[in-house]
């Protein structure tokens, strides 16, 4: 019996993997690329040799925890938040929040100040994370990174805990903006304001865009997450002071109204302003008139009109 010939065998196409050298024969599955680290040659301030890891990989799982931060829950499940750019971490550095991660990226400085501040951040009992500029930029929140970041410890400061004699202290209702949060606080820490505290509904206090729009303002000063504008009213009467509503509810212009030496400042959402059953608590309303065409005022504007105010008359001006 005359046997037909076998077919000759297939070879399955070769695939050649990213961080392989030699064409193998593998499933697509095998070839994916691993997350890797080199060692970094060189201090960029100094020129020795150190031994530190670089993290090429955005996949890497301290990258991903840094980029976890961008978010409310990964802050929330981390107690940390995100602190970017050579300026935020001069101002977080010097403050009194702890520092619990820095990240670099030498790749990605910009300028002198950028080295010589990583070279102080190493001197520090705080752990150095050194990245590829691809691993940086995967929880960079800006278009040109400077290189540098850090976790930095959320602050679990409630109003019981603020300084019962404060002069001054701004309240913020509903602030959904986050750079207007961030102008707002800069705004307080210019006036030399004792504390902000963020009511209702109000942008996560430790967001990037946040804390970027202070300027470095969110290290300065006290800052309360999330309490009840009921609550804050009520804490502020309790230590003598009284709580100024800025709302057109049965209110006087801020020109013709006499503040207290000691006051609370409470403003409202950009869009409609502060909520009723808020302002009507107040000790004090007051508005600001507006003769010109716009609907309203930018939030952190019209709570430094009030805030200048109060400091005039307390100055006897």
């Amino acid at each position: 019996m005359t046997r037909r010939p076998s077919p000759p065998l297939r070879r399955s196409p070769s695939r050649r993997c990213r961080h392989s050298g030699p064409r193998i024969r593998a499933s697509a599955r095998y070839c994916r690329a691993r997350p890797r680290a080199r060692r970094s040659p060189k201090d960029r301030q100094t020129g020795r040799e150190v031994d530190t890891l670089v993290i090429e990989s955005p996949q890497n799982q301290q990258v991903k925890r840094l980029r976890s931060l961008v978010t409310r829950k990964g802050r929330r499940a981390a107690g940390r938040f995100l602190v970017e750019g050579t300026r935020a971490l001069e101002e977080a550095a010097s403050g009194h929040l702890p520092l619990e991660t820095v990240a670099l990226c030498p790749e990605l400085f910009s300028g002198d100040r950028a080295a010589e501040l990583a070279g102080e951040l190493r001197g520090r009992e705080v752990p150095i994370l050194e990245l590829s500029e691809q691993a940086f930029r995967s929880f960079s929140q800006v278009q040109a990174p400077e290189g540098i970041a850090a976790e930095v410890g959320i602050p679990q400061t409630q109003l019981n805990d603020l300084p019962g004699d404060a002069d001054l202290i701004v309240a913020a209702v509903d602030v959904r903006d986050p750079g207007n949060m961030g102008s707002l606080i800069r705004t307080a820490d210019a006036a030399g304001a004792a504390a902000v505290i963020a009511t209702g509904s109000c942008v996560d206090l430790f967001d990037p865009k946040v804390v970027r729009a202070t300027a470095g303002s969110i290290f300065h000063l006290p800052v309360v997450n999330g309490a009840a504008p009921e609550d804050t009213i009520a804490w502020a009467r309790r230590v003598g002071m009284r709580s100024v509503a800025a709302t057109l509810q049965r209110a006087k212009p801020y020109t013709q109204t006499r503040f207290a030496k000691r006051t609370l400042v409470m403003v409202g959402n950009e869009a409609n302003g502060l909520r009723d059953d808020v302002a009507k608590r107040a000790d004090i309303r007051a508005f600001i008139p507006m003769p010109g065409r716009a609907e309203s005022l930018n939030v952190s504007v019209a709570a430094g009109i009030l805030i200048w105010e109060i400091l005039r008359q307390r100055s006897g001006g």
